[in-house]
């Protein structure tokens, strides 16, 4: 049985990753139907060629991020559907953090158009959520995973704490408290990445979501045609209001990664994992699951 697997905001990290599928007429043909969308709803011209040429900074700034989070959903739906035409569909599609956009789409839960407007409508105010705090990555050495006190002690600092394996962590807080953290890492032997400078899946940012909840609730859902695992919740979901408040609250909850493959192979029969991509995070977490299961790369199928 195999899943295809689509990554959250670091996908356009890498140049290289950029453009990796820019060439397929699939992908194409997402770009300018989001800039017809962007034109004709929100008053402005955009090629997403040339966005996905500005520097990583300019990319990931507060200004442009609800943009890139479009541009990764346009590469990911036109490379899951050219796989698909392909090989088929597959059995079950899980997304990580804002993977969640391309996996809505590519299993009927929203249209794309209906996806581009309202993602865009609804992240329109988040102004401010860079002075709250921001997002790390830690990674423990080879043989000292994380244990059981390490987890006590980021919830007695208030962190939020995403386990994407048993050694690597991303933790979303407040700066005060992330600074605590950087200092224990430093006792630890935990080697510290900055990832963003704002702090997704985090309690903190939940006013903002909760501002337009009342409105978003009007989006129409449908229910997947496709099974979806939630690797926020680490299990199946098919219920359209479910599906849509995990939609809207995604961004504010940890994602408990490792658990959710753990359990799509335990429990779901997984045999092979697709990494639909553009970049290879999610194939490179793979090694430290305890899993065995194939996990191979879209653009190796295509």
């Amino acid at each position: 049985m195999v899943a295809y697997l689509f990554p959250g905001l670091n996908a356009l990290l890498r140049r290289t990753d950029r453009h990796r599928f820019t060439h397929l007429p699939e992908v194409q043909s997402y770009f300018s139907r989001a800039e017809k969308v962007i034109l004709e709803r929100f008053g402005q011209k955009i090629s997403f060629t040339e966005f996905l040429e500005l520097p990583t900074e300019q990319v990931y700034s507060l200004k442009n991020i609800s943009i890139a989070a479009v541009a990764i959903c346009c590469i990911q739906v036109g490379v899951a559907e050219k796989l698909r035409e392909k090989m088929g569909d597959p059995h079950w599609v899980m997304g990580c953090s804002l993977g969640d956009l391309a996996r809505a789409v590519f299993v009927g839960c929203y249209t794309f158009e209906d996806l581009v407007y309202n993602h865009l409508r609804f992240t329109g105010h988040i102004d401010g959520i860079d002075s709250i705090g921001r997002n790390i990555g830690v990674l423990a050495p080879h043989l000292a995973p994380f244990e059981f006190n390490d987890y006590q002690w980021f919830e007695d600092q208030g962190v939020d704490v995403s386990i994407l394996t048993p050694r690597f962590l991303n933790i979303s807080g407040r700066f005060d408290d992330l600074a605590k953290v950087e200092k224990r890492a430093e006792d630890k032997n935990w080697n510290i990445i900055n990832i963003l400078n704002y702090p997704v899946h985090s309690r903190y940012i939940l006013p903002y979501v909760l501002a337009v909840k009342s409105e978003f609730n009007l989006v129409e859902t449908k229910a997947p045609r496709i099974p979806i695992f939630s690797s926020v919740s680490a299990r199946a979901i098919s219920e359209t209001e479910i599906i849509k408040e995990e939609f809207l609250l995604c961004i504010t909850q940890a994602v408990q990664w490792s658990k959710a493959i753990q359990s799509l192979v335990h429990d779901k029969g997984i045999s092979k994992f697709v990494n639909i991509g553009p970049c290879r995070s999610l194939t490179g977490l793979m090694r430290d699951i305890p899993v065995e299961v194939e996990t191979v790369e879209a653009y190796q199928l295509l």
